[in-house]
């Protein structure tokens, strides 16, 4: 493998700035990502904060201990050390793992807690958050394949009923294992799809939840790199995280207020915030009958949107001792409570969790806490050798192909390779037969008026042919390149497909499925640089 690094802009306005030095981002972060004195100074804080490592170690060694990682365990043990920290980032449990932009931040948190354990010289531990309790089951219940040419998003036959977590859905093994077999039979057989298929379906029958079936595949996947799960979903961490939801319910008013500040300066700075705060909001999800609503603050009272559940605050108080598996974060209070649970060194974020991130550092405040550093995810393209000997054979330069508009490039190229211009010929001829058509039109109604009708039809009818005409010299020339449209649109549907970013589209079991599972494990040892540059790896 080979890495090639790119400046490629974010289409996310506040995170160009970051990532161009032009932001204030002391005005939104409390350590600058361009620093690396930064880490060092994140790690004093930790050691100057209490968390509860005791009972966070003790929980996620019954949470992981299932998946059989001795690395992982090891890691989770590390945690009891003061001077121990962690590297988070976290998504929703998509199937087969979701597109590539999951796999890319699980790496960038192992690669990342590596080589801060390397120049910390303090154990630095991966961890991956698991958004269990969003409910959003059509945001995660597809992957895309390759059909005819194109995506196609190919999504498993099951009906989400109820509006509770996803961690909670139970899976329907067989209607998974039907659509396990179609996803892998559109990769095609090689040598490696037997064996891929066979650990696929068995992590599917230790599964009872789409969540489950997502961790199972994670910790197969990654199984050597020691890196420690927490689902947010899972009703026992629920134990853990009382105490702050507590401290939630005493600063709600507060945090509120600091998160509307935040988004008031980043307005005055010309950037757009993308929490949608509803007034009185409390930040917290209850689940009731099943459904996960979010509660909302009337003076002492605290009250779904649609008033099903009603709780004085000392009422409130008490179910969190009884019944804290009833409640859960939203996205304002997740990374507080991240915060709260970890010693997190840095959380590994996307552009949108940048953003809002951006808009959280006065809530944190609020709360009594600093968040960690926000460190963009690695930016990956993985460019297989047979799409770069594509992109030689048209002698189009990689980062104009990544960059550029590939249907234009492909069409300045068409032109190029036309020896005749025909297209500036038939709008000359058409602009002077219409020019002498026109005095064939006026003579034909000098005649007879009635005619008018028939010879603006007759004018147009032979307009309509030579563009018929020069359809049929496009579609032969067309023919002629056959061999190199063939390239542009396999190099598109490589790494643009459908005009979006590779890792939004396809899933790592496609790559695994030509080249191997070893794939990973040679993805995590490449010699990252954390410098917000567009990685293509060459596989």
């Amino acid at each position: 493998m080979e890495i090639v690094e790119l400046s490629l802009p974010s289409g996310n306005t506040f995170v160009q700035s970051l990532l161009t030095k032009q932001l204030k981002s002391e005005q939104y972060f409390h350590y600058s990502i361009h620093n690396e004195q930064s880490y060092a100074d994140r790690l004093d804080y930790i050691a100057n904060q209490t968390y509860n490592r005791e009972d966070l170690v003790q929980y996620l060694h019954s949470y992981n201990k299932k998946y059989g990682s001795e690395a992982s365990m090891k890691n989770i043990d590390r945690l009891r050390d003061p001077k121990s920290s962690a590297v988070i980032g976290g998504q929703q449990a998509g199937l087969l793992t979701g597109p590539l932009y999951t796999v890319h931040k699980i790496i960038s948190i192992i690669v990342l807690a590596r080589q801060q354990e390397q120049a910390l010289k303090e154990a630095v531990v991966p961890v991956f958050w698991i958004a269990g309790e969003d409910h959003d089951f059509a945001e995660i219940n597809h992957v895309y394949i390759e059909d005819k040419g194109r995506p196609k998003k190919k999504s498993i036959q099951q009906m989400q009923i109820e509006k509770g977590s996803v961690a909670k859905m139970p899976i329907d093994r067989e209607k998974c294992s039907v659509w396990v077999d179609e996803i892998f039979q559109s990769f095609g057989e090689t040598q490696h799809t037997n064996t891929l298929k066979a650990g696929v379906l068995s992590a599917l029958e230790k599964s009872e939840t789409y969540t489950d079936f997502f961790e199972w595949l994670v910790m197969d996947l990654f199984k050597e790199e020691g890196l420690v799960l927490v689902n947010s979903g899972d009703p026992e961490i629920r134990s853990l995280e009382q105490g702050f939801f507590k401290t939630l319910v005493q600063q709600n008013a507060a945090i509120e207020e600091a998160v509307l500040k935040q988004q008031a300066l980043m307005k005055e700075n010309g950037y757009s915030p993308i929490i949608e705060m509803a007034e009185n909001t409390t930040g917290l999800f209850y689940e009731h009958q099943g459904e996960r609503l979010l509660l909302y603050r009337n003076g002492q009272t605290y009250c779904t949107a649609a008033n099903e559940v009603c709780l004085e605050e000392s009422e409130l108080l008490g179910l969190l001792d009884t019944h804290p598996e009833r409640f859960s974060n939203n996205v304002v209070t997740r990374p507080m409570m991240q915060e709260y649970l970890f010693p997190a060194l840095a959380f590994i974020a996307g552009p949108g969790e940048i953003t809002y991130w951006g808009e959280l550092k006065q809530a944190f405040e609020a709360a009594g806490m600093k968040m960690p550093l926000v460190v963009p995810r690695l930016n990956i393209t993985l460019l297989e050798r047979a799409v770069e000997a594509d992109l030689q054979e048209l002698q189009m330069d990689t980062e104009k192909a990544f960059f550029g508009d590939l249907g234009m490039l492909q069409e300045e190229w068409l032109d190029s390779r036309k020896t005749v211009p025909f297209e500036p010929l038939a709008q000359e001829v058409k602009e002077k037969i219409d020019s002498l058509h026109s005095r064939l039109r006026e003579a034909a109604v000098e005649v007879d008026s009635s005619l008018a009708g028939f010879a603006e039809k007759n004018q147009q009818f032979i307009l309509n042919q030579i563009s018929i005409l020069e359809k049929a010299v496009e579609k032969s020339v067309r023919l002629q390149n056959y061999n190199e449209i063939s390239k542009f649109e396999r190099i598109s549907n490589a790494i643009k497909p459908n005009g979006h970013p590779q890792e939004r589209i396809w899933n790592i079991f496609c790559y695994m499925n030509k080249y191997g599972s070893n794939i990973l494990q040679d993805l995590t040892e490449l010699p990252f640089s954390f410098n917000y540059q567009h990685k293509v790896v060459k596989i």
